[in-house]
């Protein structure tokens, strides 16, 4: 077996293969994953951004009086 036979010499490494991405391609891909691993992300975020603004309400309300 010579070391052109060798199955690591023919494939590409994923170090190349990153590379060749463009930064929106990164952006993108990095935000997919991301929304793979945490689906729910949105929902959460709007419910904590929603007691966030109802908090700020009351908070403005109690300290006018």
């Amino acid at each position: 077996m010579g070391i052109y036979n060798r199955d690591y010499m023919k494939r590409p490494s994923e170090d190349d293969e990153e590379r060749a991405y463009g930064s929106d391609e990164k952006l993108e891909a990095f935000f997919s994953g991301f929304l793979r691993r945490h689906p729910r992300f949105f929902l959460y975020f709007g419910i904590g951004l929603t007691v966030v603004v109802v908090a700020a309400i009351v908070l403005a309300k109690t300290s006018s009086k």
